[in-house]
Protein backbone atom coordinates (compact mmCIF):
# COMPACT_ATOMS: atom_id res chain seq x y z
CA UNK A 1 0.00 0.00 0.00
CA UNK A 2 2.84 2.44 0.86
CA UNK A 3 4.29 1.83 -2.57
CA UNK A 4 1.42 2.16 -4.05
CA UNK A 5 0.68 5.74 -2.59
CA UNK A 6 4.75 6.77 -3.05
CA UNK A 7 4.28 5.42 -6.64
CA UNK A 8 1.16 8.03 -6.93
CA UNK A 9 3.34 11.19 -5.48
CA UNK A 10 5.72 10.46 -7.88
CA UNK A 11 3.28 10.57 -10.51
CA UNK A 12 1.50 13.76 -9.22
CA UNK A 13 4.93 14.84 -8.53
CA UNK A 14 5.89 14.35 -12.39
CA UNK A 15 2.73 15.40 -14.06
CA UNK A 16 2.97 19.15 -12.36
CA UNK A 17 6.29 19.25 -13.37
CA UNK A 18 5.46 18.10 -16.89
CA UNK A 19 2.68 20.97 -16.90
CA UNK A 20 4.70 23.70 -15.20
CA UNK A 21 7.64 23.29 -17.45
CA UNK A 22 4.87 23.06 -20.45
CA UNK A 23 3.85 26.42 -19.07
CA UNK A 24 6.62 28.24 -18.66
CA UNK A 25 7.85 27.34 -22.31
CA UNK A 26 4.33 28.83 -23.59
CA UNK A 27 4.90 31.92 -21.66
CA UNK A 28 8.54 32.08 -23.12
CA UNK A 29 7.35 32.09 -26.38
CA UNK A 30 5.54 35.09 -25.93
CA UNK A 31 8.61 36.88 -24.92
CA UNK A 32 10.70 39.12 -27.54
CA UNK A 33 14.19 39.33 -27.46
CA UNK A 34 16.73 41.99 -29.59
CA UNK A 35 20.26 42.69 -29.97
CA UNK A 36 22.03 45.74 -31.14
CA UNK A 37 25.52 45.64 -32.16
CA UNK A 38 26.49 49.30 -30.60
CA UNK A 39 29.74 49.90 -31.57
CA UNK A 40 28.42 49.48 -35.22
CA UNK A 41 25.62 52.56 -34.24
CA UNK A 42 28.86 54.34 -33.44
CA UNK A 43 30.39 53.63 -36.49
CA UNK A 44 27.72 54.52 -38.55
CA UNK A 45 24.87 57.21 -37.31
CA UNK A 46 25.48 60.55 -38.56
CA UNK A 47 26.19 61.78 -34.42
CA UNK A 48 28.58 58.64 -33.90
CA UNK A 49 30.54 59.45 -37.33
CA UNK A 50 31.02 63.42 -36.21
CA UNK A 51 31.65 62.09 -32.80
CA UNK A 52 34.74 59.56 -33.47
CA UNK A 53 36.31 62.47 -36.22
CA UNK A 54 36.53 64.79 -33.24
CA UNK A 55 38.21 62.37 -31.20
CA UNK A 56 40.28 61.10 -34.01
CA UNK A 57 41.77 65.16 -34.69
CA UNK A 58 42.74 64.89 -30.99
CA UNK A 59 44.27 61.82 -31.22
CA UNK A 60 45.97 62.83 -33.97
CA UNK A 61 47.42 65.79 -32.27
CA UNK A 62 48.44 64.29 -28.99
CA UNK A 63 50.06 61.45 -31.31
CA UNK A 64 51.95 64.11 -33.27
CA UNK A 65 53.47 66.10 -30.10
CA UNK A 66 54.60 62.24 -28.21
CA UNK A 67 56.18 61.57 -31.82
CA UNK A 68 58.41 65.15 -31.51
CA UNK A 69 59.03 64.27 -28.18
CA UNK A 70 60.17 60.68 -28.74
CA UNK A 71 62.39 62.20 -31.86
CA UNK A 72 63.87 64.38 -29.87
CA UNK A 73 64.70 62.21 -26.87
CA UNK A 74 65.98 59.30 -29.73
CA UNK A 75 68.71 62.53 -31.16
CA UNK A 76 69.56 63.31 -28.04
CA UNK A 77 70.08 59.48 -26.79
CA UNK A 78 72.30 58.79 -30.07
CA UNK A 79 74.18 62.36 -29.43
CA UNK A 80 75.06 61.02 -26.16
CA UNK A 81 76.33 57.79 -27.59
CA UNK A 82 78.35 59.67 -29.77
CA UNK A 83 79.96 61.75 -27.41
CA UNK A 84 80.09 59.58 -24.23
CA UNK A 85 83.51 58.45 -25.01
CA UNK A 86 84.97 62.48 -25.02
CA UNK A 87 83.25 63.33 -22.39
CA UNK A 88 84.55 63.27 -18.46
CA UNK A 89 82.82 60.34 -16.26
CA UNK A 90 80.81 62.77 -14.47
CA UNK A 91 79.75 65.13 -17.65
CA UNK A 92 78.73 61.54 -19.16
CA UNK A 93 77.00 60.72 -16.19
CA UNK A 94 75.02 64.29 -16.15
CA UNK A 95 74.00 63.55 -19.34
CA UNK A 96 72.42 60.09 -18.64
CA UNK A 97 70.43 61.44 -15.74
CA UNK A 98 69.61 64.03 -18.04
CA UNK A 99 68.44 61.53 -20.65
CA UNK A 100 66.53 59.20 -17.85
CA UNK A 101 64.45 62.61 -16.43
CA UNK A 102 63.85 63.39 -20.25
CA UNK A 103 62.66 59.50 -20.61
CA UNK A 104 60.18 59.86 -17.56
CA UNK A 105 58.94 63.26 -18.85
CA UNK A 106 57.91 61.56 -21.82
CA UNK A 107 56.44 58.22 -20.10
CA UNK A 108 54.41 61.07 -17.95
CA UNK A 109 53.03 62.85 -20.97
CA UNK A 110 52.02 59.58 -22.77
CA UNK A 111 50.27 58.46 -19.89
CA UNK A 112 48.64 62.07 -19.69
CA UNK A 113 48.09 61.86 -23.42
CA UNK A 114 46.04 58.22 -22.68
CA UNK A 115 44.07 59.91 -20.24
CA UNK A 116 42.97 62.81 -21.36
CA UNK A 117 42.02 60.60 -24.40
CA UNK A 118 39.75 58.51 -22.56
CA UNK A 119 38.36 61.41 -20.84
CA UNK A 120 37.57 63.21 -24.04
CA UNK A 121 35.72 60.11 -25.60
CA UNK A 122 33.86 59.68 -22.63
CA UNK A 123 33.04 63.42 -22.56
CA UNK A 124 31.91 62.70 -26.15
CA UNK A 125 30.57 59.48 -26.28
CA UNK A 126 27.96 59.85 -22.87
CA UNK A 127 25.77 62.20 -24.27
CA UNK A 128 25.39 59.53 -27.61
CA UNK A 129 24.59 56.92 -25.37
CA UNK A 130 22.00 58.69 -23.67
CA UNK A 131 20.14 59.59 -26.21
CA UNK A 132 20.58 56.05 -27.80
CA UNK A 133 19.20 54.50 -24.56
CA UNK A 134 15.96 57.09 -24.97
CA UNK A 135 15.63 55.15 -28.58
CA UNK A 136 15.79 51.85 -27.59
CA UNK A 137 13.64 52.08 -24.93
CA UNK A 138 11.15 53.94 -27.11
CA UNK A 139 11.75 51.29 -29.85
CA UNK A 140 11.73 48.17 -27.24
CA UNK A 141 8.13 49.50 -25.83
CA UNK A 142 6.81 50.29 -29.03
CA UNK A 143 7.91 47.06 -31.23
CA UNK A 144 7.12 44.79 -27.52
CA UNK A 145 10.22 43.84 -26.84
CA UNK A 146 11.08 42.04 -23.83
CA UNK A 147 14.75 42.33 -23.62
CA UNK A 148 17.36 44.34 -25.80
CA UNK A 149 20.78 43.00 -25.31
CA UNK A 150 24.44 44.48 -26.44
CA UNK A 151 25.54 41.89 -29.11
CA UNK A 152 29.04 41.86 -27.90
CA UNK A 153 28.25 40.87 -24.33
CA UNK A 154 30.82 38.09 -23.33
CA UNK A 155 28.56 34.89 -23.30
CA UNK A 156 26.14 35.82 -25.98
CA UNK A 157 27.59 33.37 -29.03
CA UNK A 158 24.87 33.25 -31.25
CA UNK A 159 22.45 35.59 -32.41
CA UNK A 160 19.59 35.17 -35.45
CA UNK A 161 19.89 37.80 -37.76
CA UNK A 162 16.21 38.59 -37.36
CA UNK A 163 16.70 39.79 -33.87
CA UNK A 164 19.51 42.22 -34.63
CA UNK A 165 18.42 46.00 -34.55
CA UNK A 166 21.08 47.89 -35.60
CA UNK A 167 20.23 49.31 -38.56
CA UNK A 168 16.81 50.39 -36.95
CA UNK A 169 18.54 51.96 -33.93
CA UNK A 170 20.81 53.72 -36.65
CA UNK A 171 18.21 54.90 -38.79
CA UNK A 172 16.06 56.39 -35.80
CA UNK A 173 18.83 58.29 -34.11
CA UNK A 174 20.01 59.34 -37.40
CA UNK A 175 16.26 60.84 -38.03
CA UNK A 176 16.01 62.11 -34.32
CA UNK A 177 19.28 64.05 -34.85
CA UNK A 178 18.15 65.37 -38.10
CA UNK A 179 14.58 66.64 -36.71
CA UNK A 180 16.55 68.33 -33.76
CA UNK A 181 18.47 70.47 -36.60
CA UNK A 182 21.39 68.72 -35.49
CA UNK A 183 22.74 66.34 -38.14
CA UNK A 184 26.68 66.84 -39.33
Amino acid sequence: MNRLMGFGWALTVCFLLTFLSQAAIAQSASHKIAVIDMQKVMRESHAGKAAMEKLNKKFEKLREELRKKQEELKAFKEDLEKKAPLLSEEARAEKEREYKKMLRDFKDKSDDAQFEMRQAESRTMEPILKELEKIVTEIGKKKGYTLILENKMPGIYYVAPEADITDEIIKAYDAMKKGNGTKK
